[in-house]
């Protein structure tokens, strides 16, 4: 998965450098002006953001919602009312997490909101003979794990989380490069070409088509498209 955060304040940065630090993908700015334009550019699955960047002189939660879709969306808040962080709520916020949490439940918090978001109650994901672990970023075909690079694993994690859904490549390159110099977009078809390999074993049960000119989906036969923990 990738977070967009904005790094505003020492809380937000220490933040940031623990979920690094699980191996999720984060796209990061100190520009509280610049969120838009990275809503706009669509490749994360979680915005954070400090609860005092939310207001008249800063971002507006309903406006974030309208953009964000379905996008979570947290705030971090330092000794917020019940009564503030119920109007956050109502104005379109997901959760609220106080900053005296520890970093390490605040990051368990994050990865739930963000993974429940995509209907899953727990970290796994399930198609039958596919299974990946979201935490431990590990896949496994038919209970034997894959060996795939970093990158290969958030390409399938990002298809797996979006069955029969096309995933074009211009979303790839921003969930997986982010800002980062970004590779020719045919690079995808040489890592589909290397996923297919992997899954070569189960592809009578699950599949990763091309649409041409349009991208890729995750082809799962009715008897295995179930999620479960």
């Amino acid at each position: 998965m990738r977070y967009l955060i904005a790094e505003t304040d020492w809380t937000l940065m220490s933040l940031a450098a623990r979920i690094l630090g699980t191996g999720t993908l984060l796209t990061r700015t100190d520009r509280i002006e610049d969120i838009p334009h990275f809503l706009g550019l669509g490749g994360a699955d979680l915005l954070i953001l400090g609860a005092g960047q939310i207001g008249p002189h800063g971002l507006s939660l309903p406006i974030l919602r309208r953009a964000a879709a379905g996008m979570p969306i947290v705030l971090i808040a330092r000794g917020a009312s019940a009564a503030q962080v119920a109007l956050w709520l109502e104005a379109g916020a997901d959760t609220v997490i106080a900053t005296d949490r520890p970093l390490e439940e605040a990051v368990v918090m994050l990865e739930a909101v963000a993974r429940r978001a995509h209907g899953l109650p727990q970290p796994q994901i399930d198609y039958g003979a596919l299974r990946l672990d979201l935490n431990r970023r590990q896949a496994y075909v038919l209970n034997c794990p894959m060996k795939l690079s970093p990158k290969l694993y958030e390409l399938l994690e990002y298809i797996a989380l979006r069955p029969g859904r096309l995933v074009t490549r211009a979303a790839l390159l921003s969930h997986i490069y982010g800002l980062e110099e970004e590779p020719d977009p045919r690079v995808f078809d040489v890592y589909i070409c290397n996923l297919r390999a992997c899954l070569a074993a189960v592809a009578d049960c699950l599949d990763i088509e091309t649409v041409r000119g349009a991208g890729f989906r995750l082809a799962v036969r009715p008897q295995d498209a179930v999620i479960a923990a």
